[in-house]
């Protein structure tokens, strides 16, 4: 989702660039990750707590990545980087994935699963906004498709305004923190990766943060 958004709003980004490698692993994770609006409404609707919803999710990441480490004998290469900058990958991480989450994961129990996927496509939006504030220059006609987006997700929400009470409007908020989150968090690790800036040390760590794993 948000992969292909930057290469298409930087100056010297193309869309020819993306390779078809990265544009199906695009639409596999992006399949994967809109089956968990479902099952997060499913949880809420059933009673489950919010918060537990978005406990188990990074619960399962630290489970399936910790083992990768593991297994590969790498954990204390990634111990080693995270100590390095502990109050950086607190932050970011946080702000990136925690934030990010826990907003969606509290949303989903407000408002419907697919009023939640769809406004989180605001993020789209959002991202190009987060790099103009970072200081990257981004290209003006990506801006004016990506308004097209925008307008076509307040139209679904304008619509099914009549069939919402107030609870299931006050979900749609955390979707757009949410959508902020995420290229925020990402951004700080981007900065980091091209030799850090005032508070933002440079990374130089590969193992731990790969290009690839920047979406």
């Amino acid at each position: 989702m948000s992969s292909v958004a930057p290469a298409a709003l930087h100056p010297g980004g193309t869309g020819a660039g993306v390779g078809t490698k990265t544009i199906v692993l695009g639409l596999v994770s992006s399949a994967f990750f809109s089956t968990t609006f479902v099952v997060n409404r499913a949880i809420g609707l059933a009673g489950g707590h919010w918060i537990w919803t978005a406990v188990m999710r990074y619960a399962w990441v630290l489970l399936l990545l910790g083992g990768w480490f593991v297994v590969t004998g790498r954990m204390g290469q990634v111990l080693t980087a995270f100590r390095r900058h502990l109050l950086f990958w607190v932050l970011a991480g946080s702000i990136g994935y925690g934030l990010f989450y826990a907003s969606l994961s509290f949303a989903s129990t407000r408002a419907p699963g697919w009023i939640v996927a769809c406004t989180m496509q605001f993020t789209i939006l959002a991202t190009p906004l987060v790099l103009l504030a970072f200081g990257a220059r981004v290209r003006r006609s990506g801006i004016a498709l990506l308004l097209l987006i925008f307008a076509g997700i307040v139209l679904v929400n304008f619509d099914h305004r009549g069939g919402q009470s107030t609870s299931q409007l006050f979900g749609i908020l955390p979707v757009l923190i949410a959508a902020f989150a995420y290229p925020i968090g990402n951004q700080f690790v981007q900065e980091g990766r091209n030799g850090g800036r005032g508070w933002i040390p440079k990374l130089d760590e590969p193992l731990v943060v790969p290009s690839r794993w920047l979406l």
